[in-house]
């Protein structure tokens, strides 16, 4: 298992927890892709946790704009997934406070909504960078 952690100022987090690939290689890319993962969220008075699926190629996407993002601190970096289980947005002030905002939804397309936000600075952008390379080299995109 290999974890993101987005930790707020105020001690709210955001941990995704990225258990495995969902199966073997058969040699297609989306079958091949999928990996196993568990949302969790804390923020304000609000504790939750959902079981998702995201393609590797979502979580690395998010890492590359999340890295540009720590590297300028100005702008932003987005996190979708296919099944719109999960979407994070990280927005830079360019003085190095990141401001996130997101949404978990407990069931693809039809399921409950917890919206969150939070804010933190650079340092925990860095680690939270790093541990998505961490999830990349553990599970990386298969082709």
């Amino acid at each position: 298992m290999q974890s993101v952690l987005f930790m707020g100022d105020g001690g709210e987090q955001l941990r995704i927890d990225v258990l495995g690939y969902e199966r073997e290689p058969v040699g297609e890319y989306f079958d091949d892709n999928w990996l196993t993962v568990v949302v969790e969220v804390k923020a304000g008075g609000f504790i939750g946790s959902v079981s998702a699926s995201f393609l590797t190629a979502e979580i690395e996407a998010f890492h590359q704009d999340a890295a540009n993002l720590y590297d300028s601190l100005a702008g932003q970096a987005k996190f979708r997934t296919l099944e719109e289980q999960l979407s994070i947005d990280l927005v830079g002030d360019g003085l190095g406070h990141i401001r996130l905002t997101g949404s978990a939804e407990d069931q693809p397309g039809l399921g409950n909504t917890l919206a969150f936000g939070f804010a933190f600075d650079k340092t925990q952008l860095q680690s939270s960078v790093q541990s998505l390379a961490r999830v990349l080299a553990a599970f990386p995109v298969r082709t």
